[in-house]
């Protein structure tokens, strides 16, 4: 994605059709249609992944997408990516790549490393500029 797209998507204040939402059961993976709070026809989907290769690792990711395309993924579980441990964060914009860097969650000022269902998923939509207020609660089987 180019760069002042990337920008402008990224930065937009968003929302989800409701303020109640519920984290997906381990193993699994559900997708959230988000979109705008300025514009709904701006759509984003954000996945939260917790199934993995191996049904005994403990796997956690998050994706932000618009029209079709990544924009960021988190990684809280998994391989290391260049040398680059988990958790990370891959940016698909022209300055990092497209995905391809992978960059230390710890290099970023304002990102709350958790492994935690629900407040890691609370740091990803702070990130990626969703409105307060959402109201996450977790799957049954935790």
């Amino acid at each position: 994605m180019n760069q002042r797209d990337y920008l402008k998507l990224h930065n937009i204040l968003k929302s989800f059709k409701s303020d109640e939402i519920e984290c997906c059961k381990k193993g699994k993976q559900k997708v959230f249609n988000a979109h705008a709070v300025s514009n709904s026809k701006i759509t984003f989907k954000v996945i939260q992944n917790r199934k993995g290769h191996r049904p005994d690792r403990k796997n956690l990711s998050y994706v932000l997408m618009s029209k079709g395309e990544w924009m960021v993924r988190v990684d809280l579980h998994g391989q290391n990516h260049k040398g680059v441990p988990t958790p990370h964060i891959h940016i698909y914009d022209e300055l990092h790549d497209n995905g391809q860097i992978a960059i230390s969650l710890k290099s970023l000022a304002h990102y709350n490393e958790t492994d935690d269902v629900i407040q890691s998923f609370v740091e990803f939509l702070k990130y990626n500029c969703f409105k307060h207020g959402i109201n996450i609660s977790n799957a049954l089987d935790i």
